[in-house]
């Protein structure tokens, strides 16, 4: 595919196929991704690949688990070698033909001895000589689309080249030295040659992040078998299996240290510059690699599943998405070949009729705006700057699901955030506990910990640790439910037991009044508070400590200078998020909320027309996440956080909440500018082609020129993030 009327083609054909639902095509990636509709049944890889090709076009079925893992560099060298042997032998048969022209046409200089019809004969044998070489694509491509029923960019170059190799030819029979025009073809097919050359080589530097990424992960692991080790094919690991990382080695695949510890480098993935150390227990992520240390660790995930390649993986399906303006693109891009060439036409024709300039004037004025007309840089101007824009945010960490989300973040004015997990260290303890009078402290631990054990909230998890460290082995409870952001009860040893926040206890017809100045004494410190109660009555109080995260005030200050205000939404108590709020310095908070309550502050946002973003990590702020215009979930959090998300953050840093809008508005301008340049070129340029001398061989370049341009500049996102 060369263009945007390339990309509609094969969107129309996809669109046509059996069971197909939507159907989006990147330029720039050079991928498809189909949705079928929900009564389709399983695809047919085959039923789509038939529908591309009948619309002029070729494609390979790509699986889930290799579109990530296939490295396109080496089939990018073999495209690009291809494409210099065509231009190089283009230059050595097309430049007698240019230079005798020019020759002829400035300096009035003949080839003494030689019939000019001969000449011409020869030039034009030796411009077929270029067609063969390096247009044989483009022919090809432009005749596939019009047995399609559709145009593309080849139908445009093909139309000018041919148009004045046929000029050419007719004056050689008329003996018309002024028709001759084979130079123009020749430097026609060898400009846009060139320029695809260009145009192909700058894609491939715009992914070679995404590949970066990709190389990071080792073909073989090795796998530990008793007392020896084996290496094996990294397909061949499966979750369970013992393998080993010595210093210098990548990892493999995701897993967890059960002997040893390693300095790690994460950078690629989570963007943290500095090594970080882990030992027993700790993760890995497959496709960071072992600075010093040796450990052995048990695969959690296959290759397939590894963070590098859901990464590399979430990455590509950003790049296939396609946000607003792209759409607006498409649109423009599928209806611009058939108005150029009416254009083209009627230039034609009305030189013909309103001017005594005469046909050869009038031939060269349609020629000119068929080379000109450059639907290659509207079709380009957003892919590749979502390309580069989701790539490099990858690098740093942010991995972005949704080319949408990438444009929308960056009109983001006011984040909502999350407490626990999010703005606080996420690894609470268990600090306090205050037993009611007449109440066992190790009792109340033990009915708390019955429920909670079967919680994913970061808090029960914190009392789980400190129960076992105190030795308590929890018994089943009888019954068990939960309201997530609210609390947990059942029957423990026959006992009605509530474990919660004070309004989930008075839900539950439990008094906490008599203790609420105890537990604000608590919260006032940043505690978070947990009530225990058995039997209806109040049991005790767990004060968990949950230190903030060292880069949440640098992140708040920093989303601050950006002019974007910041609140928390929390469901933990009124005094703790106060706490929490005058540390980081937000502008305002509101405590003690639901998921339905966090739910419906973003809809209220949303719905007034605030352009708002959701920070979380828990189950509970999945619905807030799903409802903002942006959702961000912090990589450690719960996975169905991270599934309602728009964007996630790998690992837990607050910093890169402002990194992400960052990145966000860069793209989102780059994307405007690439769009408005693709624009105003063809807005100058065609009147130009109409209305002034512009030679073809000139538009060619200019139209060449529009194209490299548009990915220059998204090039640039670069060196900008």
């Amino acid at each position: 595919m060369h263009c945007g009327s390339c990309v509609s083609l094969v969107e129309k054909a996809l669109h046509g196929a059996r069971g197909v639902r939507t159907a989006s095509v990147n330029l720039a990636t050079q991928h498809a991704t189909v949705l079928l509709q929900a009564d389709a049944g399983p695809p047919d890889p085959d039923d789509l690949v038939l529908a591309v090709r009948k619309a002029g076009y070729d494609a390979d079925p790509v699986d889930a688990r290799t579109a990530a893992s296939r490295n396109r560099a080496d089939e990018r060298a073999v495209v690009l070698r291809a494409q210099i042997r065509g231009i190089m032998l283009a230059l050595a048969f097309g430049t007698p033909v240019v230079a005798v022209a020019l020759a002829e046409r400035l300096l009035g200089w003949r080839l003494p001895g030689v019939e000019p019809r001969l000449l011409w004969i020869a030039q034009a044998l030796l411009t077929l000589a270029v067609f063969a070489s390096a247009a044989g694509s483009m022919f090809a491509g432009a005749l596939r689309a019009l047995l399609a029923g559709g145009a593309n960019m080849d139908v445009l170059v093909v139309l000018g080249a041919g148009t004045a190799f046929v000029s050419g030819v007719i004056g050689t029979v008329a003996g018309e030295r002024s028709f001759v025009l084979f130079e123009a073809a020749v430097m026609i097919v060898v400009f846009v040659s060139v320029g695809k050359m260009l145009e192909a080589r700058s894609r491939g530097q715009a992914s070679a992040a995404l590949e970066a990424l990709l190389t990071r992960i080792p073909r073989e692991a090795l796998r530990v078998v008793g007392e020896k080790t084996e290496t094996v094919a990294i397909d061949d690991v499966q979750v369970g299996d013992v393998l080993r990382v010595a210093a210098h080695r990548a990892v493999p695949v995701d897993g967890e240290i059960i002997s040893g510890r390693a300095t790690v480098d994460e950078a690629m993935l989570t963007g943290e510059s500095l090594p970080v150390e882990r030992e027993r227990g700790g993760q890995l992520l497959g496709g960071t690699r072992v600075v010093d240390g040796l450990v052995d660790l048990r695969a959690t995930a296959t290759s397939g599943e590894s963070a590098a390649t859901r990464i590399a993986r979430l990455v590509e399906q950003a790049q296939a998405s396609k946000p607003r303006l792209q759409r607006l693109a498409d649109r423009l891009a599928g209806v611009f070949v058939p108005c150029v060439v009416f254009l083209a036409l009627a230039t034609f024709a009305a030189w013909i009729l309103l001017s005594d300039a005469g046909t050869l004037w009038a031939l060269k004025r349609a020629i000119t705006v068929l080379v000109v007309a450059c639907p290659c840089a509207m079709g380009l101007a957003i892919p590749t700057a979502v390309l580069v824009g989701t790539t490099r945010a990858a690098e740093h960490g942010i991995l972005v699901r949704d080319a949408s989300a990438l444009e929308a973040a960056g009109r983001v004015r006011e984040v909502l955030l999350d407490k626990t997990g999010t703005l606080t260290m996420g690894h609470p303890q268990l600090e306090r506990i205050e037993p009611m009078p007449g109440h066992e402290e190790s009792e109340a631990l033990r009915a708390a910990v019955a429920l909670e054990q079967f919680s994913e909230h970061p808090l029960a998890a914190a009392l789980v640790r400190a129960a076992r460290t105190r030795g308590i082995d929890p018994p089943d409870p009888d019954e068990f439910e939960s309201q997530p952001g609210r609390g947990l009860r059942g029957r423990v040893n026959g006992v009605r037991t509530v474990v919660g926040s004070a309004a989930w206890l008075a839900a539950n017809d439990v008094s906490p009044d008599g203790f609420v100045e105890r537990a604000d004494h608590l919260a006032a410190s940043g505690a978070s508070v947990i009530w225990v109660a058995q039997g209806g009555v109040v049991t005790a109080l767990l004060a968990f400590a949950d230190p903030v995260h060292p880069e949440s005030a640098a992140a708040i200050a920093e989303l601050h200078r950006m002019g974007i205000r910041t609140r928390i939404l929390s469901g933990d108590r009124h005094a703790a998020v106060s706490h929490i709020a005058g540390v980081i310095g937000v502008d305002t908070f509101e405590a003690e909320l639901s998921p339905d309550d966090k739910l419906e502050r973003v809809r209220a946002l949303t719905t007034g027309g605030h352009r708002v973003a959701m920070v979380g990590d828990g189950i509970n702020d999945a619905p807030a996440l799903a409802a903002a215009d942006v959702g961000i979930a912090i990589g450690t959090g719960a996975d169905v956080a991270r599934e309602a998300a728009d964007i996630c953050l790998v690992g837990h840093s607050p910093r890169l909440i402002a990194e992400a809008v960052r990145i966000s508005r860069a793209s989102a301008r780059v994307m405007k500018q690439n769009l408005f340049w693709a624009l105003i070129y063809n807005v100058i340029m065609l009147p130009v082609a109409v209305l002034t001398a512009l030679p073809p061989s000139l538009a060619t370049v200019a139209m060449m020129f529009s194209s490299l341009s548009v990915v220059g500049n998204s090039l640039r996102l670069r060196r900008m993030l």
